[in-house]
């Protein structure tokens, strides 16, 4: 079985966890964590600025974990949204998303960090090898 299935076959598990969860459980979890709206943007600047900073200090023994790193950030994304979705299904209340949406922009923000590297890193190295 390969990687994508099994990413798949997981986050089908994840959203089957968010739509077992009770509104109470959502609201508990959403209470416990602090999480609001506004916060949903915190993983993707960390990653867009991590990525950034880690290219401009040419950490190159990074560049050998980026396919990881971004597959990670692929099961992350889709585990978040398929609980985005089987919340959104199951309640018909949007503010109860926000424990999956958290997850899912946790993903996001791990691919923005390989993004952000890469073509940083990319820019670099070009700039030193025209000079």
């Amino acid at each position: 079985m390969n990687l994508s299935k099994r990413i798949v076959i997981l986050a089908g598990a994840v959203g089957l966890f968010f739509y077992t969860a009770t509104q109470d459980q959502l609201v508990a979890s959403i209470a416990d964590y602090q999480l609001g709206w506004y916060k949903l943007g915190v993983p993707i600047a960390w990653g867009l600025v991590l990525g950034g900073l880690f290219a401009l200090l040419k950490l190159q023994r990074l560049e050998s974990w980026l396919g990881p790193i971004t597959l990670v950030a692929q099961g992350i994304t889709t585990m978040g949204l398929t609980g985005a979705a089987a919340i959104f299904a199951k309640h018909q209340l949007l503010v109860l998303m926000l424990p999956s949406l958290q997850i899912a922009t946790i993903g996001i923000g791990l691919y923005l960090f390989c993004v952000s590297f890469t073509r940083l890193f990319g820019d670099v190295e070009a700039r030193k090898k025209g000079s």
